[in-house]
């Protein structure tokens, strides 16, 4: 590949290495090499509707995003919409207001951007603190690993989050004016793309620290010089004629009726193609111009551009944007027909200079240019090869590895982004007894050849899809509490794999991998662990992640899980609906404030004897599963819902266990923080940590498990109605803008035996048939993590027709793994349900 000019702080010839494609077999595992280039899958564009061009723009920069990745996530931000309501329209009126009526004001604005640099500065600082602070949260909830940006606005936001945030990963900006000014251009940001090495100068005197690049044409592949006499047959009138396209932008600025007519006038065989975008008013007034078909034909708001590009001979523009782009894309020549005020005049003036375009300053000299066309088009001959021979023919996808080499050389990946507050919450209660680690388990069968699945073939298939994981490279760093993103993962690095001998049972499986829960994860690498555990006598093996609570919930890690899994090709990804009963993200009046009392009258949790402070050691973990037709079944008949009857059976079966170890108080409830998803649960590859929960008393004791159940299900409906889940969330949520000292005790005196007994937690994941490569999944078993002083939690799953039940016990407490499994079978039973073992119908 050729290198990109490239004028870095005054350096230039900067050579790119290329990122090669995979090829048709499936992707290999990337090398440990410097060089290799990881490929995102997460691309944030940040544009906005001022005009057509910016969206143009970010649609041709996501078309390359398909083309360079395939499968690619990509979400696009209105940056107007972003900097809060009714900027938008209020923007939108001043910039035409200012372009159609007071034009030497924008003129005024634009030329002190470059006379006075501390106005330009101060401008941009100003409109970088009131974008970026807004973007924050769209960052954090996307969560991409590649950022573009086509608006300067935008651009401004991404470039104060760069310099007081530090933003980690790659972010660029594509000026899609001919001729950049100061507010197009950032120093902060990894690449500021021009569309033509006249531009560089121009754009290192607007910021002479900023790294500059001169990019391929950002537009779509169907701008392209091909078929031109087919779109001059579909489109034209007349074959004979002179075609004029004239394009002012979506919002036909200037006088368009007095340009039409000055280009009909200057001969008979000229036809005008007037595209007027939204301006209704304008494509009016041409109509009653009276003119016949064969010399005007108008158009509104059209897709259609790239065929009305190539069937014109010339294109007639007054600002020099998007449509002077897309006609040197199809090799058309351009002129600049009485350029609007500030930018629109130093496009045409710089495409000029660069010899890809005519100025047109007057109405007179337009007639004249388009007469002499009209009588010999020869002479748009020289014109037209300037801009075939300068035509820029590499990708536009190019661009991103220029991007990501810049990031990757200026040490930006390996910057600290700040925390959302309650993803911090968990980095501050991490304790070296209570390490904040939540999993999964997944039982898989053999292979369909009889075999296991081994890691090699594992780390083959989950490597592409790891690397193009934002989660999956970030490193916790500790101070200041915040995430830094590495550039490349190995999958084998974080893959353990262990067979055990032929004699052992499915409960040797899991004390193996209760093991890795007494292993920290490593400091200062990304932040997850899998682990493959089976045995030559076993059909089943299990596969096990485990990540730091700060990544995400539960509803965060089983997105996570999913994207490892295959799925059968009639079962998409669905989103999953909100828990019956469940209010969504949105707050009813008042709502939040009763949840607030409601959790400040609960005060302390009950002592208790099952609490204690945890010394470090092995914990264990124990994993149990149900039947889901079996209890939406018995949920019906006790007149409960799923996750209510499901938090019952837990009490149900610790009330077992914990009187048979003697540490109950007869009567005395056990508190259970029960976490609550604060927006609609779905498995829509959101992470971060989402929730709030209520504190539900789990009623003990001799009662029916019946009755046990009730009581549970009035509970939990009483302190969900109350808006505890919220009130628990936004509590979270202010303690994470305290100082750090401050947040770390205050998170460490909530998040403890003081305020609950244990952890229950329901999640429903997705229902489908999931395979692991191509072992089917059979059960799916959570973990959540140890609390000070709690050494008991329980996650409760549901995936594919199948409930998987995950405690996690210290090591102090007496509980085997067969004391577990009894006290689960005997409490559905009491509860009327029919249970099965491993061996059953799991998924009848």
């Amino acid at each position: 590949m050729m290198p990109f000019p490239q004028h870095e702080r005054g350096a230039v010839g900067y050579h790119i290495c290329m990122a090669q494609s995979a090829p048709e077999q499936g992707p290999p595992v990337p090398s440990r090499t410097e060089d290799n280039i990881t490929c995102p899958h997460r691309v944030l564009v940040v544009s906005a509707d001022m005009g057509g061009g910016h969206n143009a723009t970010a649609g041709a920069l996501e078309e390359a995003v398909r083309r360079r990745w395939p499968g690619s996530e990509l979400q696009r931000l209105d940056t107007l919409d972003v900097m809060g309501p009714g900027i938008g329209p209020l923007f939108r009126r001043i910039y035409v207001g200012n372009v159609e009526r007071t034009p030497w004001l924008y003129e005024f604005f634009y030329s002190s951007l470059w006379r006075h640099r501390w106005f330009a500065r101060s401008s941009k600082r100003f409109v970088g603190a009131w974008c970026g602070r807004r973007l924050v949260g769209h960052i954090d909830r996307f969560d991409p690993d590649l950022i573009l940006s086509t608006y300067p606005l935008g651009s401004a936001g991404l470039a104060w989050l760069r310099a007081h945030r530090g933003l980690g990963v790659p972010a660029g900006c594509w000026i899609s004016d001919f001729a950049p000014h100061p507010f197009w251009v950032y120093r902060e940001l990894d690449c500021n793309f021009v569309m033509d090495p006249a531009a560089v100068r121009v754009a290192l005197a607007a910021e002479p620290e900023a790294t500059i690049a001169v990019s391929p044409l950002p537009v779509l592949d169907r701008f392209h010089p091909a078929g031109r006499e087919e779109a001059r047959a579909a489109l034209a009138p007349s074959t004979d004629s002179l075609v004029v396209l004239l394009s002012c932008g979506s919002y036909a600025f200037g006088d368009t009726d007095a340009i039409v007519q000055a280009v009909c006038s200057a001969a008979d065989n000229v036809t005008v193609l007037a595209v007027c975008g939204r301006n209704e008013e304008a494509r009016s007034r041409l109509g009653r111009l009276g003119m016949p078909r064969e010399r005007l034909v108008t158009f509104g708001w059209t897709d259609d551009m790239p065929a009305m590009v190539r069937a014109a001979d010339l294109v007639l523009t007054n600002a020099g944007g998007a449509t002077a782009l897309e006609a040197l894309a199809t090799g058309t020549p351009v002129f600049s027909a009485d350029p609007i005020a500030a930018h629109g005049a130093a496009n045409a003036d710089l495409m000029s200079v660069a010899g890809l375009g005519e100025i047109c300053s007057d109405l007179d000299r337009l007639q004249a240019l388009v007469a002499t066309a009209a009588a010999d088009r020869t002479t748009l001959g020289p014109l037209r090869r300037r801009i075939t021979d300068q035509a820029d023919r590499r990708p536009l996808e190019d661009t991103f590895d220029v991007l990501v080499r810049n990031a990757a050389a200026a040490d930006v990946v390996g910057r600290s982004w700040p925390m959302r507050p309650s993803d911090s919450f968990f980095a501050q209660v991490d304790t070296e007894s209570a390490v904040q680690e939540v999993g999964g388990v997944l039982e898989i069968d053999r292979r369909p050849d009889g075999t296991q699945l081994h890691a090699d073939r594992l780390c083959e298939v989950l490597q592409p899809r790891m690397a193009g994981l934002p989660t999956a490279r970030r490193v916790l760093v500790r101070r200041p509490l915040g995430w830094r993103l590495v550039d490349n993962i190995d999958v084998r690095d974080h893959v353990e794999e262990v067979e055990l001998p032929g004699d052992c049972s499915p409960q040797d499986l899991w004390e193996r991998v209760s093991e890795l829960w007494a292993e920290p994860l490593p400091e200062g690498r990304p932040g997850w662990k899998m682990m493959l555990v089976g045995s030559p006598s076993l059909r089943h093996s299990l596969f096990v992640v485990k990540l730091h609570h700060c990544h995400g919930d539960g509803i965060s890690a089983l997105g996570l899980l999913d994207r490892l899994l295959d799925t059968e090709a009639a079962d998409p990804l669905r989103e999953r609906r909100a828990l019956p009963g469940h209010p969504g993200p949105r707050l009813r009046p008042g709502r939040l404030a009763t949840g607030l009392v409601s959790l400040a009258a609960r005060g302390t949790a009950p002592r208790h004897p099952l609490n204690h402070p945890r010394r470090p050691g092995r914990p264990n973990l124990v994993g149990a599963s149900l039947r889901w037709s079996e209890v939406r079944r018995v949920a019906k008949a006790l007149d409960t819902r799923p996750h209510e009857l499901l938090i019952g059976l837990v009490a149900e079966a610790l009330d077992t266990l914990l009187g048979d170890a003697e540490l109950l108080r007869p009567g005395q409830p056990l508190r259970a923080m029960v976490p609550v998803a604060v927006r609609p649960p779905r498995l829509d590859r959101i992470f971060g940590n989402w929730t709030g929960s209520v504190a539900v008393d789990l009623p003990t004791g001799p009662m029916s498990a019946a009755a046990r159940v009730t009581l549970v299900r009035d509970e939990v409906r009483r302190r969900v109605e109350r808006g505890e889940p919220e009130a628990a969330a936004t509590v979270m949520w202010v303690a994470g803008r305290l100082p750090d000292p401050v947040h770390r005790w205050f998170a460490r005196t909530v998040y403890g035996r003081r305020f609950f007994n244990t952890i229950v937690s329901y999640m429903p994941a997705a229902r489908g048939r999931r395979w692991l490569v191509d072992a089917p999944v059979r059960t799916t078993t959570p973990v959540l993590p140890l609390a000070d002083g709690v050494p008991l939690t329980v996650g409760i799953i549901v995936a594919d027709q199948v409930v998987g039940l995950g405690l996690l016990l210290d090591d102090t407490l007496p509980f085997s793994y067969d004391d577990v499994q009894t006290a689960v079978t005997e409490a559905f039973t009491a509860l009327g349900g029919r249970t099965l073992t491993m061996a059953g119908d799991l998924h009848g």
